[in-house]
Protein backbone atom coordinates (compact mmCIF):
# COMPACT_ATOMS: atom_id res chain seq x y z
CA UNK A 1 0.00 0.00 0.00
CA UNK A 2 1.68 3.14 -0.75
CA UNK A 3 2.99 5.28 1.84
CA UNK A 4 1.02 8.54 0.60
CA UNK A 5 -2.42 6.98 2.01
CA UNK A 6 -3.59 8.16 4.93
CA UNK A 7 -4.00 5.73 7.38
CA UNK A 8 -7.10 6.05 9.70
CA UNK A 9 -8.05 3.12 11.84
CA UNK A 10 -11.09 2.93 13.91
CA UNK A 11 -12.91 0.11 15.89
CA UNK A 12 -16.65 -0.16 16.22
CA UNK A 13 -18.59 0.09 19.87
CA UNK A 14 -22.29 0.24 20.38
CA UNK A 15 -21.30 3.55 22.35
CA UNK A 16 -20.11 6.93 21.31
CA UNK A 17 -16.15 5.89 22.34
CA UNK A 18 -16.10 4.57 18.53
CA UNK A 19 -16.51 7.36 16.61
CA UNK A 20 -14.79 9.91 19.74
CA UNK A 21 -11.66 7.51 18.27
CA UNK A 22 -12.56 8.09 14.52
CA UNK A 23 -13.07 11.70 14.99
CA UNK A 24 -9.15 12.04 17.14
CA UNK A 25 -7.40 10.34 14.21
CA UNK A 26 -8.86 13.04 11.59
CA UNK A 27 -7.92 15.65 13.92
CA UNK A 28 -11.70 17.06 14.24
CA UNK A 29 -14.62 17.24 17.03
CA UNK A 30 -17.29 15.37 17.44
CA UNK A 31 -20.92 17.10 16.51
CA UNK A 32 -23.75 16.57 19.62
CA UNK A 33 -21.82 13.22 20.19
CA UNK A 34 -23.07 11.18 16.52
CA UNK A 35 -21.24 12.88 14.10
CA UNK A 36 -17.70 14.36 12.76
CA UNK A 37 -17.00 16.66 9.95
CA UNK A 38 -14.22 15.77 8.11
CA UNK A 39 -11.06 18.19 7.91
CA UNK A 40 -11.44 20.34 4.50
CA UNK A 41 -7.72 19.30 3.66
CA UNK A 42 -9.08 14.96 3.96
CA UNK A 43 -12.57 15.34 2.70
CA UNK A 44 -15.57 17.30 2.37
CA UNK A 45 -18.19 15.31 4.40
CA UNK A 46 -19.38 13.86 7.22
CA UNK A 47 -19.51 10.43 9.63
CA UNK A 48 -21.59 9.53 12.17
CA UNK A 49 -22.90 7.06 14.14
CA UNK A 50 -26.15 6.73 15.83
CA UNK A 51 -27.92 4.23 18.28
CA UNK A 52 -31.29 2.86 16.42
CA UNK A 53 -31.79 0.41 19.60
CA UNK A 54 -29.93 -1.41 22.74
CA UNK A 55 -28.44 -3.89 20.37
CA UNK A 56 -28.40 -2.06 17.23
CA UNK A 57 -26.17 0.60 15.75
CA UNK A 58 -25.80 2.30 12.40
CA UNK A 59 -22.39 3.74 11.28
CA UNK A 60 -22.52 6.42 7.75
CA UNK A 61 -19.46 7.52 5.79
CA UNK A 62 -20.70 10.50 3.34
CA UNK A 63 -17.74 12.18 1.85
CA UNK A 64 -15.72 13.31 -1.12
CA UNK A 65 -11.90 12.43 -0.55
CA UNK A 66 -9.29 15.26 -1.29
CA UNK A 67 -6.48 13.12 -0.01
CA UNK A 68 -6.30 8.83 -0.52
CA UNK A 69 -7.37 7.35 2.57
CA UNK A 70 -7.51 3.83 3.88
CA UNK A 71 -10.05 3.16 6.55
CA UNK A 72 -9.18 0.48 8.25
CA UNK A 73 -11.91 -1.08 10.73
CA UNK A 74 -10.09 -3.41 13.88
CA UNK A 75 -11.72 -6.46 15.02
CA UNK A 76 -14.40 -5.53 17.88
CA UNK A 77 -14.70 -6.58 21.34
CA UNK A 78 -18.54 -6.38 20.84
CA UNK A 79 -19.88 -10.01 19.36
CA UNK A 80 -21.83 -8.80 16.68
CA UNK A 81 -22.66 -8.88 13.02
CA UNK A 82 -22.45 -6.09 10.46
CA UNK A 83 -24.43 -5.47 7.53
CA UNK A 84 -22.55 -3.64 5.14
CA UNK A 85 -24.54 -1.17 2.29
CA UNK A 86 -22.25 0.70 -0.45
CA UNK A 87 -23.22 3.25 -3.01
CA UNK A 88 -20.39 5.25 -3.25
CA UNK A 89 -20.91 7.03 -6.48
CA UNK A 90 -18.40 5.32 -9.03
CA UNK A 91 -15.51 2.40 -7.57
CA UNK A 92 -13.96 1.60 -4.23
CA UNK A 93 -12.30 -1.00 -2.27
CA UNK A 94 -13.23 -2.65 0.08
CA UNK A 95 -10.80 -5.51 1.42
CA UNK A 96 -12.35 -8.29 3.94
CA UNK A 97 -10.25 -10.62 5.62
CA UNK A 98 -7.55 -10.16 2.85
CA UNK A 99 -10.53 -10.55 0.06
CA UNK A 100 -10.89 -7.03 -2.31
CA UNK A 101 -14.00 -6.74 -3.67
CA UNK A 102 -14.86 -3.57 -5.99
CA UNK A 103 -17.93 -2.02 -4.77
CA UNK A 104 -19.77 1.22 -5.67
CA UNK A 105 -22.71 1.85 -7.51
CA UNK A 106 -20.73 1.51 -10.82
CA UNK A 107 -19.71 -1.80 -10.05
CA UNK A 108 -23.04 -3.16 -8.97
CA UNK A 109 -22.01 -5.06 -5.73
CA UNK A 110 -22.70 -3.07 -2.84
CA UNK A 111 -23.70 -5.41 0.16
CA UNK A 112 -22.13 -7.83 2.75
CA UNK A 113 -22.45 -9.26 5.94
CA UNK A 114 -19.63 -9.73 7.87
CA UNK A 115 -18.56 -10.85 11.25
CA UNK A 116 -17.09 -7.91 13.70
CA UNK A 117 -14.30 -10.31 14.54
CA UNK A 118 -12.53 -10.04 11.22
CA UNK A 119 -10.57 -7.00 10.50
CA UNK A 120 -11.66 -4.88 7.39
CA UNK A 121 -10.47 -2.19 5.23
CA UNK A 122 -12.20 0.68 2.97
CA UNK A 123 -10.46 2.52 -0.43
CA UNK A 124 -12.02 5.21 -2.28
CA UNK A 125 -10.39 7.34 -4.57
CA UNK A 126 -9.27 11.50 -4.61
CA UNK A 127 -12.39 13.37 -6.03
CA UNK A 128 -14.83 10.70 -5.57
CA UNK A 129 -18.07 10.29 -3.54
CA UNK A 130 -17.74 7.42 -0.72
CA UNK A 131 -20.84 6.83 0.80
CA UNK A 132 -21.31 3.55 2.76
CA UNK A 133 -23.53 2.52 5.75
CA UNK A 134 -23.16 -0.34 8.81
CA UNK A 135 -25.54 -1.64 10.59
CA UNK A 136 -24.24 -3.29 13.52
CA UNK A 137 -26.27 -5.47 15.40
CA UNK A 138 -25.19 -7.79 18.22
CA UNK A 139 -24.93 -11.73 17.03
CA UNK A 140 -27.28 -12.61 20.31
CA UNK A 141 -29.98 -10.54 19.60
CA UNK A 142 -29.82 -11.00 15.43
CA UNK A 143 -29.56 -14.58 16.28
CA UNK A 144 -32.56 -15.03 18.96
CA UNK A 145 -34.31 -13.14 16.05
CA UNK A 146 -33.54 -15.36 13.26
CA UNK A 147 -34.40 -18.13 15.69
CA UNK A 148 -37.50 -17.28 16.28
CA UNK A 149 -38.60 -16.19 12.86
CA UNK A 150 -37.40 -19.70 11.17
CA UNK A 151 -34.24 -18.13 9.12
CA UNK A 152 -31.22 -18.61 11.27
CA UNK A 153 -30.69 -21.60 8.72
CA UNK A 154 -31.22 -19.01 5.51
CA UNK A 155 -28.62 -17.43 7.15
CA UNK A 156 -25.92 -19.99 7.63
CA UNK A 157 -26.67 -20.82 4.04
CA UNK A 158 -25.73 -17.13 3.09
CA UNK A 159 -22.89 -16.50 4.82
CA UNK A 160 -21.75 -20.29 2.90
CA UNK A 161 -18.50 -22.07 4.26
CA UNK A 162 -16.16 -19.70 5.47
CA UNK A 163 -19.25 -18.57 8.03
CA UNK A 164 -17.59 -15.23 8.74
CA UNK A 165 -18.55 -13.16 5.68
CA UNK A 166 -20.52 -12.71 2.25
CA UNK A 167 -20.58 -10.12 -0.34
CA UNK A 168 -23.08 -9.62 -3.32
CA UNK A 169 -25.67 -7.70 -4.74
CA UNK A 170 -27.71 -5.07 -3.72
CA UNK A 171 -30.83 -5.48 -4.23
CA UNK A 172 -32.84 -2.58 -6.08
CA UNK A 173 -35.42 -1.60 -3.28
CA UNK A 174 -32.04 -1.06 -0.78
CA UNK A 175 -30.87 1.26 -3.42
CA UNK A 176 -33.93 3.69 -3.63
CA UNK A 177 -33.52 3.73 0.13
CA UNK A 178 -29.77 4.70 0.42
CA UNK A 179 -30.40 7.01 -3.15
CA UNK A 180 -32.78 8.51 -0.62
CA UNK A 181 -30.98 9.08 1.74
CA UNK A 182 -27.88 9.98 -0.01
CA UNK A 183 -29.96 13.21 -0.93
CA UNK A 184 -29.73 14.77 2.39
CA UNK A 185 -26.70 16.37 4.47
CA UNK A 186 -25.95 14.79 7.73
CA UNK A 187 -26.70 18.01 9.70
CA UNK A 188 -30.16 18.20 8.47
CA UNK A 189 -32.56 18.56 11.10
CA UNK A 190 -34.40 15.42 10.63
CA UNK A 191 -31.39 13.76 9.38
CA UNK A 192 -31.36 11.13 12.63
CA UNK A 193 -35.04 10.77 12.07
CA UNK A 194 -34.45 9.75 8.54
CA UNK A 195 -31.18 7.20 9.45
CA UNK A 196 -33.32 5.40 11.47
CA UNK A 197 -36.10 5.13 9.54
CA UNK A 198 -33.65 3.94 6.51
CA UNK A 199 -32.25 1.54 8.72
CA UNK A 200 -35.05 -0.50 9.72
CA UNK A 201 -36.30 -0.81 6.03
CA UNK A 202 -32.82 -2.08 5.00
CA UNK A 203 -33.50 -4.70 7.51
CA UNK A 204 -37.01 -5.39 6.80
CA UNK A 205 -35.67 -5.88 3.09
CA UNK A 206 -32.57 -8.27 4.35
CA UNK A 207 -35.12 -10.45 6.78
CA UNK A 208 -37.31 -10.71 3.69
CA UNK A 209 -34.63 -11.75 1.52
CA UNK A 210 -34.15 -14.47 3.94
CA UNK A 211 -37.15 -15.77 3.99
CA UNK A 212 -37.74 -15.99 -0.32
CA UNK A 213 -34.42 -17.86 -0.16
CA UNK A 214 -36.25 -20.64 1.92
CA UNK A 215 -36.05 -23.64 0.61
CA UNK A 216 -32.71 -23.89 0.87
CA UNK A 217 -30.14 -25.85 -2.05
CA UNK A 218 -26.01 -25.05 -1.66
CA UNK A 219 -24.96 -22.79 -4.30
CA UNK A 220 -21.54 -24.13 -5.36
CA UNK A 221 -18.89 -21.69 -6.17
CA UNK A 222 -18.43 -22.67 -9.92
CA UNK A 223 -22.60 -22.01 -9.93
CA UNK A 224 -22.54 -18.80 -8.58
CA UNK A 225 -20.02 -17.78 -10.85
CA UNK A 226 -21.93 -18.35 -13.72
CA UNK A 227 -25.11 -16.47 -12.55
CA UNK A 228 -23.01 -13.56 -11.84
CA UNK A 229 -21.34 -13.77 -15.39
CA UNK A 230 -24.68 -13.60 -16.88
CA UNK A 231 -26.41 -11.06 -14.55
CA UNK A 232 -23.05 -9.07 -15.40
CA UNK A 233 -24.72 -9.03 -19.08
CA UNK A 234 -27.90 -8.20 -17.94
CA UNK A 235 -26.45 -4.57 -16.54
CA UNK A 236 -24.16 -4.50 -19.71
CA UNK A 237 -27.53 -4.17 -21.64
CA UNK A 238 -30.15 -2.40 -19.91
CA UNK A 239 -30.66 -0.57 -23.00
CA UNK A 240 -32.62 -3.46 -25.04
CA UNK A 241 -35.31 -5.02 -23.97
CA UNK A 242 -35.04 -8.62 -21.41
CA UNK A 243 -33.12 -10.89 -23.15
CA UNK A 244 -34.98 -14.10 -21.60
CA UNK A 245 -34.38 -16.46 -19.28
CA UNK A 246 -33.10 -19.12 -22.06
CA UNK A 247 -30.50 -16.99 -23.58
CA UNK A 248 -29.08 -15.75 -19.62
CA UNK A 249 -29.11 -20.15 -19.28
CA UNK A 250 -26.90 -20.27 -22.49
CA UNK A 251 -24.53 -17.80 -21.02
CA UNK A 252 -24.22 -19.50 -17.78
CA UNK A 253 -24.16 -23.05 -19.32
CA UNK A 254 -26.90 -24.53 -17.66
CA UNK A 255 -30.44 -25.58 -17.78
CA UNK A 256 -33.27 -23.10 -17.46
CA UNK A 257 -34.56 -24.79 -14.66
CA UNK A 258 -31.69 -24.57 -12.47
CA UNK A 259 -30.91 -21.13 -14.08
CA UNK A 260 -34.26 -19.92 -12.42
CA UNK A 261 -33.86 -21.48 -9.12
CA UNK A 262 -30.20 -20.65 -8.60
CA UNK A 263 -30.81 -17.56 -9.37
CA UNK A 264 -33.97 -16.22 -7.35
CA UNK A 265 -31.43 -17.75 -4.49
CA UNK A 266 -28.59 -15.99 -4.77
CA UNK A 267 -30.87 -12.47 -5.68
CA UNK A 268 -34.60 -12.82 -4.07
CA UNK A 269 -35.99 -12.30 -7.02
CA UNK A 270 -36.33 -13.49 -10.68
CA UNK A 271 -34.29 -11.98 -13.64
CA UNK A 272 -36.98 -10.48 -15.33
CA UNK A 273 -37.76 -8.34 -11.89
CA UNK A 274 -34.27 -7.60 -11.31
CA UNK A 275 -33.72 -6.29 -14.81
CA UNK A 276 -36.99 -4.11 -14.40
CA UNK A 277 -35.68 -2.74 -11.13
CA UNK A 278 -32.08 -1.94 -12.73
CA UNK A 279 -33.82 -0.54 -15.48
CA UNK A 280 -35.77 1.90 -13.43
CA UNK A 281 -33.28 2.95 -11.05
CA UNK A 282 -30.90 4.07 -14.51
CA UNK A 283 -33.81 6.02 -16.04
CA UNK A 284 -33.89 7.13 -12.69
CA UNK A 285 -30.18 8.61 -12.29
CA UNK A 286 -30.44 9.82 -16.55
CA UNK A 287 -33.55 11.61 -15.35
CA UNK A 288 -31.80 13.58 -12.35
CA UNK A 289 -28.58 14.09 -15.10
CA UNK A 290 -29.67 17.52 -16.28
CA UNK A 291 -28.60 15.82 -19.96
CA UNK A 292 -32.22 15.25 -21.17
CA UNK A 293 -34.84 17.57 -21.94
CA UNK A 294 -37.55 15.50 -21.94
CA UNK A 295 -39.18 12.31 -20.14
CA UNK A 296 -39.57 10.86 -23.21
CA UNK A 297 -35.64 11.04 -24.52
CA UNK A 298 -34.98 8.84 -21.28
CA UNK A 299 -37.96 6.56 -22.02
CA UNK A 300 -37.21 5.88 -26.00
CA UNK A 301 -33.11 5.63 -25.08
CA UNK A 302 -34.19 2.61 -22.88
CA UNK A 303 -36.16 0.94 -24.93
CA UNK A 304 -39.92 1.75 -23.95
CA UNK A 305 -41.94 1.82 -26.20
CA UNK A 306 -44.57 3.56 -24.72
CA UNK A 307 -44.24 6.97 -22.57
CA UNK A 308 -47.57 5.91 -20.76
CA UNK A 309 -46.34 2.83 -19.53
CA UNK A 310 -42.78 3.79 -18.68
CA UNK A 311 -44.40 6.62 -16.62
CA UNK A 312 -46.81 3.94 -14.83
CA UNK A 313 -44.27 1.24 -14.03
CA UNK A 314 -41.94 4.22 -12.73
CA UNK A 315 -44.36 5.80 -10.25
CA UNK A 316 -45.10 2.14 -8.76
CA UNK A 317 -41.46 2.25 -8.33
CA UNK A 318 -40.66 5.42 -7.05
CA UNK A 319 -43.45 6.92 -5.55
CA UNK A 320 -43.23 9.77 -8.25
CA UNK A 321 -43.72 10.26 -12.11
CA UNK A 322 -40.64 10.76 -13.93
CA UNK A 323 -41.76 14.32 -14.97
CA UNK A 324 -41.20 15.03 -11.42
CA UNK A 325 -37.95 13.95 -11.18
CA UNK A 326 -36.77 15.73 -14.00
CA UNK A 327 -38.08 18.60 -13.04
CA UNK A 328 -36.25 18.31 -9.66
CA UNK A 329 -33.23 18.93 -11.53
CA UNK A 330 -34.16 21.44 -13.63
CA UNK A 331 -35.21 23.65 -10.67
CA UNK A 332 -31.50 22.95 -8.83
Amino acid sequence: MPKSFFEIEHKFSLNSSGLQQFAEQLGCNMENNTSVNFPPEIAAGSAGLIKVQSDVWVFIIDATLNKPIRFTRIPMEEDCWILYYDLSDHYSRHIVDGVKHTIGYKAKLGFAVMDSRIKSSYISDIGDRAYSLRIVIKKSFLNKYLIEKGFIENFWHILGHNGTFFYGQLDARSKVMLYNLKKHKMNSFNYEFLLKSTTYNLLGYFFERLNINAPLRVVYEKDRRAILMSNKFLLSNLVVPFPGIEKLAEIANMSVTKYKYLYKSIFGMTPAVFFKNEKLLLARELLESGNFKTVGEVAFLLGYQKLSYFSMIYMNQFGIYPVESLQTIKIK
